[in-house]
């Protein structure tokens, strides 16, 4: 596929997922107005449903919005920032979401230690944030997920590799040469639709290509998923 043709792809995509939720709002908004629901309670069922639908269309943008701002450099400002400090901030912040779902956040024992990055945090938090909640959506009932770090000795530059490892429903190996496309989901994210367009790993991509990292996915479908984030350390005394 050229890339005029991936552009009109990518459009069409983006314009059925706006077109979709707002189509049902005006469908649901339409029945209240013609007086077809007479009871009260019903009437609430609906505009409870024309709302969810709202907020479909506001996490689209947003999901939008976010990626045209990686294209400012200059909203990417950077500070020595505890990675690890980081990342606890993340599995924080996502635990009310797992413990709903019955996922298990197993206890990461390495986000007491300190390892610095020259980066952004927001940026960062959002990256881990992003990862983190895929392993929980796409997870198994009764689910876990696992936390794991060490420096990668192989590099010329000293890098740390944060490794997030769901026991989820997996990735099909056609689908996992895909997951960063724009605009792009998988089968198994096309059932789980939640008012993602597919921007989440394209974003967490580039942010982390911004700060000269790496990002790695591997994959079994019905095994899990493993998603390593590779980022350069400062050196001591920086």
């Amino acid at each position: 596929m050229d890339n005029l043709s991936e552009d009109r792809h990518a459009l069409a995509v983006l314009a059925h997922d706006i077109k979709a939720p707002l189509s049902a709002i005006i469908d649901l908004l339409i029945v209240i107005e013609k007086g077809y629901v007479k009871s009260p309670e019903k009437s609430v069922e609906l505009i409870s449903r024309a709302i969810k639908k709202a907020e479909t269309v506001i996490k689209i943008v947003d999901d939008i919005l976010d990626f045209s701002k990686l294209a400012d450099k200059s909203l990417m400002k950077r500070e020595k920032i505890n990675i690890f400090a980081t990342l606890k901030e993340s599995i924080n912040l996502m635990k009310p979401y797992s413990d709903s779902m019955g996922i298990k956040l197993k206890h990461c024992e390495f986000c007491m230690n300190e390892k610095f990055i020259f980066g952004n945090y927001t940026f960062l938090l959002r990256v881990f944030n992003n990862v983190i909640m895929n392993a929980i959506k796409y997870n198994k009932k009764n689910g876990e997920i696992f936390f794991n770090s060490y420096e990668d000795i192989k590099s010329i530059k000293k890098n740390i590799v944060i490794e997030i490892e769901d026991s989820g429903i997996g990735i099909s190996e056609n689908d996992l040469k895909k997951v960063f496309n724009i605009f792009e989901r998988g089968e198994n994210a096309r059932k789980n639709m939640d008012g993602s367009i597919g921007l989440g790993l394209a974003l967490v991509k580039q942010i982390v290509e911004d700060h000269d990292g790496k990002i790695e996915i591997t994959s079994r479908l019905g095994a899990g998923t493993k998603v390593m984030l590779i980022l350069p350390l400062l050196k001591e005394g920086e």
